[in-house]
């Protein structure tokens, strides 16, 4: 719940502190408890406007949860080509918790990455950055990686072996009470 008013005599007097940290009491911030990465990547072509869940299955950071009350944060950059003016792509996270057997997208928060390249014949690069959030719901094992789709063409993933997922374990914010 969000403050809108504070009442100044419960601070312990009638004017507010100086905020310089030292006023604020029962209040735990989130952590950072682990960080899992996976670098490289090996390239997978999609020529299909239904998405890929996964795009490769053997790309991915794999993380194991200390508490179903944390959330896992997630920055990714995918390497892709193209060979057709007027491919579009998108590209975003899913996850596994059953050691790759099924991906999901459920519960994860964040935006897909979405291109649309005109007037090029080829395009080659590091060029999709996309975040993504997930609560975790088990601490089971999750593997992180991408799923993606492309139209208008066949767009390559993980092309160049330049990919990268990172995934940061954070402990849940609380505001403890008395």
């Amino acid at each position: 719940m969000p403050f809108t008013t504070i009442d100044a005599s419960k601070l312990g007097g009638t004017a507010l502190p100086a905020l310089n940290g030292s006023a604020l009491t029962n209040l735990v911030a989130g952590k950072i408890l682990q960080v899992q990465t996976a670098y490289g990547g090996s390239n997978v072509t999609i020529n299909t406007t239904s998405t890929q869940n996964p795009i490769s299955s053997s790309f991915y950071a794999s993380i194991t949860p200390t508490a179903t009350s944390n959330k896992l944060i997630i920055l990714g950059v995918c390497d892709i080509n193209y060979s057709n003016a007027g491919t579009y792509h998108d590209v975003g996270f899913c996850y596994s918790t059953d050691g790759g057997s099924s991906y999901v997208t459920t519960n994860m928060s964040g935006k897909a990455a979405k291109g649309y390249y005109t007037g090029v014949t080829r395009l080659e690069g590091t060029i999709e950055f996309t975040t993504g959030e997930l609560t975790v719901a088990s601490t089971n094992a999750h593997r992180i990686t991408f799923n993606g789709l492309s139209g208008n063409g066949a767009c390559d993933f993980l092309a160049n072996g330049r990919s990268s997922i990172i995934v940061y374990e954070v402990s849940a914010w609380q505001i403890l009470t008395q």
